[in-house]
């Protein structure tokens, strides 16, 4: 363990922030993000860069970590990526290692979690156990839980957040109460609206009205149509998938 490594170990082990300290150091985080941001303007933006993930790692490390987090990355990369694929976790963060042996590391926001929620009328959001009336509460509090997974790869090589060490760190840390997100996803929105896996439901599709079946949701809802020239399924019918977008299928009645 390099004397960088054991700093953050020590750092990340015995500090304790009170209540209020935290709160202050995650409102002010914020301000910075909007006044800097080239991208985020408002909490409830529209549109985000991977230059936002690195600033918050930036804003984090300092207020947090006292910039030990990037002393013990010892000039290895870290990688920050927007993820529009990912639509059940709120974040992912992993250390990567090449043919050659170079090692880096990636922090990675899904985006579609974070834009796909926040509506007028959607319940409230919380990441870690704490509330989130705003995209950018809670784009920050899943960058607190990745920034603990980056944390336990650098100090540990391993990182697991349903352990104790994990919660614990996140919880002195950032106050978090729990390991898990509970953000307004894509299936949620849909069966809102009377559709999940297996309802019957029509779109338009090339100026004609096509009736199929929900086979899957992620982006968008996979609709199988019976089709005499597509693929064969396991009920004997041929069928042709359609990806059609959740908000253009009506159920049917």
């Amino acid at each position: 363990m390099t004397s960088e490594t054991s700093t953050l170990v020590g750092a990340v082990l015995e500090k304790k922030l009170p209540p209020q300290r935290i709160d202050e150091n995650v409102q002010a985080i914020q301000q910075a993000l909007l006044r800097h941001s080239r991208h985020l303007r408002e909490a409830d933006f529209n549109a985000i860069h991977p230059d936002d993930l690195q600033l918050l790692f930036r804003l984090y490390d300092e207020a947090f970590f006292d910039g030990e987090c990037a002393r013990a990355l010892q000039g290895r990369k870290l990688n920050f990526r927007l993820s529009p694929r990912m639509t059940r976790a709120g974040g992912t963060t992993a250390r990567l290692v090449s043919r050659a042996g170079t090692v880096s590391y990636e922090i990675s926001i899904a985006i579609s979690m974070l834009f796909d929620g926040f509506a007028t009328r959607d319940r409230e959001a919380s990441v870690g156990g704490l509330p989130c009336p705003s995209r950018v509460d809670a784009l920050q509090h899943i960058f607190e839980h990745e920034l603990v997974h980056l944390i336990e790869l650098l100090c540990w090589g391993r990182s697991d957040c349903s352990a104790g060490r994990f919660q614990e760190i996140a919880n002195r840390f950032f106050r978090h109460r729990a390991h898990t997100h509970n953000l307004v996803t894509r299936s949620e929105r849909a069966r809102a609206s009377g559709i999940g896996v297996g309802s019957r439901v029509r779109f338009t599709f090339e100026n004609r009205e096509v009736t199929g079946r929900v086979n899957r949701i992620t982006k968008r809802a996979t609709v199988l149509v019976e089709d005499p020239e597509g693929e064969r399924f396991s009920d004997g019918l041929r069928y042709r998938r359609y990806y059609v977008p959740i908000a253009a299928l009506k159920p049917e009645v």
